[in-house]
C-alpha cells in the first residue's frame, strides 16, 4: 500500500510541476520552456507505461525513447546556459556520441525488449557532469542571488534525479535476488528522490530571473 501511495504521489508531483510550468509558460525563457516540454513528455510516458502495464503489454520501450528525448532536451538547455565554449563543444561531442551509442545499443546488447540500464546510466553521467559545470558557473557569479536563479534549481534537480537513477541501475541486478520487502524499500527511495527532483523543477519555474 505504501509503495502504491508513493507512486501516486510521484505522479501527482509530476502533474503539479507540469501545471506550474504551464501557468508560467509565457514568462519563461527558452530553456525553461524546453524543460516544461520534457516534463509533459515524462507525464505522458508514465501514463503510457501504466496503461500498457495494466493490459499486460510490453512497455519497456517507453523508457528507451524517454532516455533519448531527455538527454537531447537537457543538452539543449545546458548548451544555452553554458558560457564556456570548450564546455559547449564537449557537450555537443557527448550528445552526438550518446545518440550513436543509443542507436547501436538498440540493435545489439540493449534492445527494446529489456531495461535500458546502460543507456540510461551513460545519459545520467553526462547530465551530472555538465550540471556540475553549470553549478560552478552560477556560484561564481557575484551579481546574482543564486537561489533566485532557475539554473541552480534545474541542475540541482538533475543531479538528484540522475544520482537516484544511477543508484537504481547499479543495484538492479542485485535487487532481482533480494526479498520483496527490500525491493519495495529501494523502489520507495528512488521514487522519493524523483519526487524531490520534480519539486525543484517546479521551483525553477517560479524564479523571476
Amino acid at each position: 500500500m505504501k509503495l502504491i501511495f508513493l507512486f501516486y504521489f510521484l505522479v501527482f508531483i509530476q502533474i503539479v510541476t507540469a501545471i506550474t510550468g504551464g501557468i508560467r509558460y509565457k514568462y519563461l525563457p527558452l530553456p525553461l520552456r524546453i524543460l516544461e516540454g520534457l516534463i509533459l513528455v515524462s507525464v505522458v510516458e508514465v501514463f503510457v507505461q501504466w496503461i500498457l502495464g495494466t493490459h499486460h503489454i510490453h512497455n519497456a520501450w517507453t523508457s528507451h525513447v524517454y532516455t533519448l528525448i531527455e538527454i537531447v532536451c537537457i543538452s539543449v538547455i545546458y548548451f544555452v546556459w553554458l558560457k564556456n565554449d570548450t564546455y559547449r563543444f564537449m557537450l555537443l561531442v557527448c550528445l552526438s556520441s550518446f545518440i550513436i551509442f543509443w542507436v547501436v545499443s538498440k540493435f545489439t546488447f540493449e534492445p527494446f525488449s529489456m531495461l535500458d540500464g546502460w543507456s540510461a546510466s551513460v545519459s545520467k553521467i553526462i547530465q551530472i557532469t555538465f550540471s556540475v559545470f553549470i553549478l560552478v558557473e552560477v556560484i561564481k557569479e557575484n551579481d546574482i542571488v543564486w537561489t533566485d536563479d532557475p539554473r541552480f534549481w534545474v541542475v540541482a534537480s538533475v543531479i538528484i534525479y540522475s544520482a537516484g537513477i544511477l543508484f537504481w541501475f547499479a543495484l538492479f541486478n542485485k535487487m532481482l535476488s533480494i526479498s520483496p520487502d527490500r525491493l519495495r524499500q529501494v523502489t520507495s527511495m528512488n521514487w522519493i528522490l524523483t519526487s524531490i527532483s520534480y519539486l525543484l523543477f517546479a521551483r525553477s519555474f517560479l524564479c523571476k530571473r
